[in-house]
């Protein structure tokens, strides 16, 4: 009887500490600077024409976001406006803001399908897809012709 206590007992605690490991284990983030993974994004996928990297404020203003909750970004747009390519890459002080870059991103996204679905209707099918990642305090947005390659660089960015 005493025997089946200890093993019970032990059983437990092991089982607690596989599910605490497990946890921790499962915890993602990207350290890599804003501007590598920008860079490697724009490398690895097609797009019809360069990117414009947008100034710290202007990118600021285009996603209504207040600079003192940003601490590293690389934002890039498409030419001219034609086309809904975009890179986007912040890294938030607190990790508890990550959630508004997000909410920033998803209307960003948003108010491109309104824009592009009566102008250049041809780029619905990118923003559909776009890509919006939150890894710990680094938020990402990639909207191109090829989503599943932008998950792929993403994920090579992941520890």
């Amino acid at each position: 009887m005493k025997l089946r206590k200890i093993a019970a007992v032990s059983a437990c605690v092991l089982l607690g500490l596989s599910v605490l490991a497990g946890c921790s284990s499962s915890q993602k983030s990207i350290t890599a600077p804003t501007e590598e993974i920008a860079q490697k994004l724009q490398e690895s996928l097609s797009f019809e024409y360069p990117l414009n990297q947008l100034p710290e404020d202007a990118a600021n203003r285009l996603y209504k976001l207040e600079g003192d909750i940003i601490e590293e970004q690389s934002v890039y747009v498409g030419t001219g406006g034609a086309l809904a390519d975009e890179v986007s890459v912040w890294r938030v002080k607190d990790e508890k803001d990550a959630e508004t870059v997000k909410e920033a991103a998803e209307t960003r996204v948003e108010n491109q399908k309104v824009s592009f679905k009566d102008y250049v209707p041809a780029e619905m099918p990118k923003l559909e897809k776009a890509v919006i990642t939150v890894e710990g305090d680094t938020i990402i947005l990639c909207v191109s012709a090829d989503p599943d390659k932008a998950k792929e660089v993403i994920a090579s960015f992941e520890e």
